[in-house]
């Protein structure tokens, strides 16, 4: 993971994680630290890794956490039921990767910068997708692999299967579907992009390309309606501003783009 010293955030960003600090040291014990839980399950996003919280998310927060300088910031991996109950009764501050959903989630009162945007791509053997081509319309004819249950390619695409206008294969695994592709055994496979483009990378597969995006899903912290008060603003608009500054510097990409190595 590439490193950046603290002076490389904004000096705002240190008077906001000043203010936190203070805050938290003049208030009681349950304050004195800031607890956000992810899924434990959920690669190449949200793992466990060594007993402690893993993952492309913990990996970018670990590193917003090492530039406000906030040794308060805990992240603990437990499974996701689990994590969305410690935050609705606050007994966490942030559930970590969150999906915008207020009306499913009012508990949560503040909704972060976004993390990441996840990102389901349609991936072809080469040559086989053109310029401009509208998924999954432009995609009729073509046989594509999918994993057996796996909804992501959209309803829309399944009802092109159901008509016999998009043929479709099913396998059991990501591995199997993307090996099929690169022996050209299928024409595409619409799957998570983080993940098998690390696949891709592991296994040396240099003729499939990503051709598109079949949709996106953006990635919250969202905070506890029972964690307020002035540290609390403190530390969420310090660790928004953080992000922000992540995803604008290009640090965020280079994390994405080393994992799993950092």
């Amino acid at each position: 993971m590439d490193k950046h010293p603290k002076t490389s955030v904004p000096k705002v960003f240190g008077i906001l994680a000043g203010l936190a600090q203070v805050c938290f040291a003049n208030s009681d014990a349950l304050a004195d630290r800031v607890l956000f839980v992810q899924d434990n399950a959920y690669p190449p996003y949200m793992t466990v890794k060594d007993g402690a919280a893993g993952g492309l998310y913990a990996a970018i927060l670990n590193e917003a956490k090492e530039r406000l300088g906030s040794s308060e910031l805990e992240i603990l991996a437990v499974p996701w039921t689990r994590a969305t109950v410690l935050v609705k009764n606050g007994s966490a501050q942030g559930l970590v990767g969150s999906y915008y959903k207020p009306q499913d989630r009012p508990w949560i009162r503040h909704w972060s910068e976004p993390i990441f945007h996840e990102e389901v791509s349609i991936f072809c053997r080469s040559g086989i997708a053109q310029p401009g081509w509208i998924y999954p319309d432009d995609y009729k004819g073509l046989l594509f692999g999918n994993v057996a249950g796996y909804r992501a390619p959209g309803d829309r695409f399944f009802e092109l299967v159901a008509q016999g206008q998009i043929k479709l294969e099913e396998a059991q695994t990501t591995e199997q579907n993307l090996s099929k592709l690169a022996l050209e055994r299928i024409d595409c496979y619409v799957v998570e992009r983080v993940a098998t483009e690390i696949l891709i990378r592991e296994k040396n597969i240099t003729n499939v390309d990503n051709v598109g995006t079949a949709s996106m899903e953006a990635a919250y912290i969202g905070y506890s309606d029972k964690w307020i008060g002035p540290e609390a603003d403190a530390f969420i608009e310090a660790m928004d501003a953080v992000i922000k500054t992540m995803k604008n510097d290009g640090t965020i990409d280079r994390i994405v783009s080393r994992y799993p190595e950092s």
